[in-house]
């Protein structure tokens, strides 16, 4: 299969919604956030247009991976750069089918660590999701998005600080990403309202090494 790397178009942001519920499907946290099919619905409309404001906005980007020779979007990286004195918080209203006391917290958790980790003052790079097609899966569709991703923070000479499921660990580390922190949160197994299961992340880093290739 041949990759394309490319900026999706607006149309494309279904695709990259699907790819997305696709490749987070047996994540803990999704399910916990998102727990009935209503609620996954919500949530496929609202990474669309989450990616819709990332194509939008100066402070973001987005690029997929396709499949060259059919045009499917089989892998995406969507990514913020933090900059010092830019007011980027904005409180979500989530609607009843949402479990919000997963979703602040954790926001408010991932935040806190990057602060911990860079500092409040600290221009980076954040890629906020990557996610692949199971069906792509290992192909290095990933990887190709994330190294152009890699090369516009060195152009800036900025890290990049991302929060990597448990098994992605090891896919960063590839990359050059070391692990600085921990970060967990006790949530409900799927199907349950009971927050009986340990869930946890890596906060991790990529510096741009001077005169190094990417």
């Amino acid at each position: 299969m041949a990759i394309v790397i490319c900026t999706p178009s607006e149309a494309e942001a279904v695709a990259v919604s699907t790819v997305h519920l696709r490749a987070m499907d047996e994540n803990l946290l999704t399910h916990a956030q998102f727990p009935s099919p209503e609620g996954l619905g919500f949530f496929h409309a609202w990474l669309e247009n989450n990616t819709l404001e990332h194509l939008r906005d100066d402070d973001k980007g987005v690029l997929v991976a396709k499949d060259e020779e059919t045009g499917d979007v089989v892998s995406f990286v969507k990514w913020l750069v933090h900059r010092p004195g830019h007011d980027e918080a904005v409180e979500e209203e989530w609607p009843e089918v949402a479990r919000k006391e997963y979703l602040d917290p954790y926001a408010a958790l991932t935040e806190r660590v990057r602060v911990k980790a860079v500092g409040v003052e600290a221009e980076y790079y954040h890629p906020t999701y990557i996610c692949t097609d199971p069906r792509w899966a290992g192909r290095g569709a990933a990887s190709l998005l994330l190294s152009k991703v890699q090369e516009l923070a060195a152009a800036e000479n900025l890290p990049i600080v991302l929060e990597a499921t448990m098994n992605a660990v090891t896919f960063y580390q590839k990359l050059g990403f070391e692990v600085i922190d921990e970060l967990s949160m006790m949530l409900p197994p799927r199907g349950s309202t009971e927050p009986t299961e340990f869930y946890e992340e890596r906060c991790m880093i990529w510096v741009p090494q001077k005169g190094a290739a990417i």
